[in-house]
């Protein structure tokens, strides 16, 4: 049995005082009402209502029951309604990491439109270069290029990232024009970047 709607019945029912009453108002037939208030009984392993062929009535525990559980809900439909004015209209504050050049170079000029269009949400944005972990710094969404590595995150891929090997003239001049990956290792020690042979 659903409890939470054996709790709504349950509740209907003492406002209603009337299994059919109750019934007209939620669209059910009387008797599956009576078996729902049975099951939400069964389940609690107490009797919360008195039945007679005229009249309803609380029992002791059925009174508690029914004042926790209108409370209860009372707070689920608060609850509900503020998660209906969230999805409304997006609110709160937005935790952003990205690598820092990215982040100037795309992220930082996107915001300003992004907080045209949503003046409810506060964003803060981390550029930086180290890998951190998003659950344990409370980052909401994540900027990363490379390899996607194991997690139970959801990624999507926004753009493809070319690299580029580029090189002064003057490092040319000096250090000589690497023809391998190991060259660059080489022409990069120490003594070697100012061309000193």
């Amino acid at each position: 049995m659903d409890m939470l709607t054996g709790i709504r019945l349950f509740t209907e029912v003492v406002r209603a005082n009337s299994f059919a009453a109750a019934g007209r108002r939620l669209g059910m037939v009387p008797s599956s009402v009576s078996r729902q208030i049975n099951a939400l009984e069964e389940a609690l392993g107490a009797r919360l209502l008195n039945r007679s062929t005229r009249k309803l009535s609380l029992t002791e525990a059925g009174q508690l029951y029914y004042e926790q559980a209108t409370r209860i809900l009372s707070e689920l439909e608060d609850a509900n309604l503020i998660i209906a004015q969230y999805t409304d209209s997006p609110r709160g504050t937005l935790r952003i990491s990205a690598p820092a050049a990215f982040g100037r170079l795309h992220v930082t000029p996107a915001l300003s439109e992004f907080l045209r269009h949503y003046p409810e949400v506060r964003v803060d944005l981390m550029a930086t270069d180290q890998r951190i972990n998003m659950v344990e710094a409370g980052i909401d969404a994540a900027l990363r290029s490379g390899p996607l590595e194991n997690s139970s995150l959801v990624a999507r891929k926004l753009a493809s990232n070319r690299y580029l090997l580029c090189a002064s003239p003057t490092y040319l001049e000096h250090c000589g024009q690497p023809h391998t990956p190991q060259d660059l290792a080489y022409l990069s020690r120490p003594g070697r970047l100012y061309g000193l042979r």
